[in-house]
């Protein structure tokens, strides 16, 4: 690496770029309700926390546990369970803006085209929505664009240390979740644009020379990857991946479908969460000086994307982000070449570079309105539905939660039910009532057709008080046991966002009657 030779302004502009990156990230952290996955992962980490015999728990349903291991430090710095893992992805976002700017630094030299990267990343609307999530994407996406960084490295340099750092950083991605496998083949992507026969050595001579690295890196990060056969579920990673991926045989039968389907979505998820801007920018790094490097990174993050297109069952926008991560590179060497472009497109320099700017202005205002306003700005349907709309959504939880714990009396025991058996219920309200041994929250399956058993069982223990927790849509009590419906003393219902129908899912609060 180049020394860094830094002037006054660009280390003040260096030190905005970072408070920016903090304040999209932490300002309102916790305005959007907790997400089923979230309650789910942050559930598993409160009870590793507990039970050390269960640090494996993930695997149980085929999911790595290194984000989980990850956050439970954070549980005793920050006492909101979903501000502390959510805390969790936007150090894991911090660490994939530092991998940004190091690695166009490495490509370029230059610290104007770095801080331009490290703008990018900062105001994306993409990164700036999924960094503030308590999700594994985040965490994924930083090894990945690090695995770039030290394998351009070890390619320009052949030296064993840095392929020994991929390896750990390889291994790191599969103990993430399964798509860090694509990490491996990128390194074949990049040699080719950045290997060079080595003065006085063959071709085959400069070649070998690569064989013991990357073999290291191959060890080491299967090494890492197979401590997950400790746990007693290390099989269901691979099955639980066929829950969401076509087979290689099933592709052969359909191989149009889904790719046509999920390659559209695909291009209309990144028109908006990267924005017209980015995306234009990212086709303009072609005709810049920089064109080889740009299509390196374009074909990087074409080969994932691509592949999920193909064999993808279960398509949603978070599961691209660490393959759009990369194109954040091509972009940025777009706009430090502006003067480079300028001069092939024969514009005026000053209207033009006027123009960039504020057309700059709008994923920087899209950021902002997904910080204050995310469930009625532009957003993918699939993301609106999913973490505003649906029973996915946590609308209300805190607040259940927080009732409960205002409830606590000496000598008597609240019995909470809930639809589901795990994710956003009953997993949304256990993550916030841990702590209280007065309150059990339990699932009781869904849909609820009529007062669960067990909720009738607490009943007669004049010690307990008993609740019930039901999305409107998953409450079928009243039309299947009209009378039961008498028994429910409705405490508070919870509006979540307005579909665009005009219908509206409610997450409804009762406790139960004894007479």
């Amino acid at each position: 690496m180049p020394k860094l030779k830094i002037t006054p302004t660009q280390a003040i502009l260096g030190l905005l770029i970072l408070g920016l990156y903090f304040a999209l990230r932490l300002i309102n952290l916790d305005h959007i309700p907790v997400f089923v996955d979230e309650a789910i992962y942050i559930r598993w980490a409160q009870i590793m926390q507990n039970e050390p015999t269960l640090r494996f728990l993930p695997l149980s349903d085929g999911k790595q546990p290194l984000f989980m291991w990850v956050m439970i430090p954070f549980f005793k710095l920050i006492s909101d369970p979903l501000l502390a893992g959510r805390s969790l992805s936007v150090l894991a976002g911090f660490g994939s803006l530092l991998g940004v700017g190091s690695l166009v630094y490495l490509l370029t030299k230059k610290i104007n085209t770095t801080l331009i990267a490290g703008l990018l990343y900062t105001i994306t609307p993409f990164f700036v929505f999924f960094d503030r999530m308590s999700l594994v994407d985040s965490l994924l996406a930083m090894f990945g664009i690090w695995s770039l960084f030290f394998g351009i490295l070890f390619i320009k340099t052949a030296r064993q240390d840095y392929a020994m750092i991929l390896g750990f950083i390889l291994g790191g991605g599969l103990l993430t979740k399964s798509p860090a496998i694509f990490f491996y083949p990128w390194q074949l992507i990049l040699f080719p644009f950045f290997f060079k026969i080595q003065k006085g050595r063959t071709l085959l001579g400069s070649l070998i020379k690569y064989i013991p690295g990357y073999f290291a890196a191959f060890a080491i990060s299967q090494g890492m990857y197979n401590i997950l056969r400790l746990g007693p579920n290390f099989h269901l990673v691979n099955s639980r991946n066929t829950d969401y991926l076509y087979s290689f045989a099933e592709v052969l039968k359909h191989p149009t479908f889904p790719l046509f389907y999920n390659l559209d979505n695909t291009l209309s998820w990144l028109w908006v969460l990267l924005t017209p801007v980015i995306f234009i920018a990212i086709l303009a790094a072609i005709f810049t000086k920089y064109k080889k490097t740009a299509i390196a990174f374009i074909l990087i993050s074409f080969l994932p994307l691509m592949a999920q297109a193909l064999i993808a069952k279960v398509y949603t926008p978070r599961y691209l982000l660490f393959a759009t991560l990369p194109l954040i590179i091509p972009a940025s060497l777009a706009l430090g070449n502006l003067k480079y472009l300028l001069k092939r497109w024969r514009a005026k320099r000053r209207l033009l570079q006027g123009v960039i700017v504020i057309l700059l202005a709008l994923p920087l205002y899209q950021s902002l309105q997904y910080i204050t306003v995310p469930e009625t700005t532009n957003i993918p349907a699939r993301m609106r539905n999913g973490y505003f709309e649906e029973w996915t959504a946590g609308w209300g939880q805190k607040q259940v939660a927080d009732y409960l714990i205002t409830q606590i009396k000496p000598g008597r025991k609240m019995v909470v039910g809930t639809e589901g058996y795990f994710g956003t219920l009953p997993d949304g309200l256990q993550i916030y009532t841990q702590e209280y041994p007065e309150i059990l929250v339990i699932g009781t399956g869904l849909p609820i057709k009529d007062i669960p058993i067990q909720l009738k069982q607490a009943l007669t223990d004049p010690a307990n008080d008993v609740y019930l927790v039901v999305n409107k849509s998953r409450n079928w009590i009243e039309r299947q046991v009209p009378d039961n419906i008498k028994k429910l003393k409705l405490i508070e219902e919870y509006s979540k966002t307005i579909r665009p129908d005009g219908s509206q899912e409610i997450l409804q609060f009762y406790k139960l009657r004894r007479s």
